[in-house]
């Protein structure tokens, strides 16, 4: 009849052939807990969050949401989440592009600051197909333009007539802060949303937080990249 005892040599030999597969239990059970937990996570619905993707530069965005969310969430106490994201496609690199068209495929992002050329493209057919006409926002109040120049982001509606899909963002010169230079950027509030009424209100508080001076150096400093680009 054979020995069925757990002593301390078929332990050793035990842990020394079969570690692994308490290892990989473990592994195992790790992961499914962690899946779990994702899959179980509360997320705040579409409209109580705010996106912002900053696509003009590089954007500090952790120090970005630490100045904005307080504001936002005090003036919007029914906003949940606040996200901050830089894709910079001023570069002209491909994966950029890339990672930006794949965020809008998915319908991601309500407020974007984009590079003009980018606003121009999407807006190509019809402006109505990408933004939101922020034009009833701007005559009710609730987006202060302070004498910004609307002019080349008033485009023709497909109806008829014209709408106002963006907000030129080259006096918000408060970016620079978080190393973003706003020449050349446009906020527009994305027309797959779903929370166009907070997507207002936060291109609204950026007006009014870093639209400031032109600090002095600013052309110079401009002039000074465009020489170091021509070179290359």
């Amino acid at each position: 009849m054979a020995e069925n005892r757990i002593t301390k040599k078929w332990m050793k030999n035990h842990w020394h052939y079969s570690w692994w597969k308490y290892m990989l239990l473990t592994m195992i059970s790790i992961m499914g807990v962690n899946i779990l937990f994702t899959m179980t996570a509360y997320r705040p619905p579409e409209e109580k969050k705010i996106e912002l993707y900053i696509c003009s530069s590089f954007n500090d965005s952790m120090t970005m949401h630490e100045s904005l969310w307080p504001i936002f969430s005090a003036e919007n106490p029914d906003q949940e989440e606040l996200t901050i994201m830089n894709i910079n496609l001023s570069s002209g690199d491909m994966y950029a592009a890339m990672q930006f068209s794949t965020y809008a495929a998915a319908q991601q992002g309500d407020v974007c600051m984009l590079p003009m050329s980018e606003v121009k493209k999407l807006s190509a057919e019809s402006p109505s197909d990408a933004f939101v006409d922020l034009t009833p926002y701007i005559e009710s109040g609730a987006l202060d333009v302070c004498g910004i120049d609307l002019t080349e982001t008033t485009l023709p509606k497909p109806e008829g007539g014209q709408g106002i899909y963006g907000i030129p963002a080259d006096s918000l010169y408060g970016l620079m802060q978080y190393g973003t230079d706003p020449a050349d950027g446009v906020l527009c509030a994305m027309v797959y949303s779903g929370n166009d009424e907070h997507a207002v209100a936060m291109i609204d508080l950026l007006i009014r937080e870093y639209q400031t001076e032109k600090p002095e150096g600013y052309d110079q400093m401009r002039d000074s990249q465009k020489n170091t680009q021509s070179v290359f």
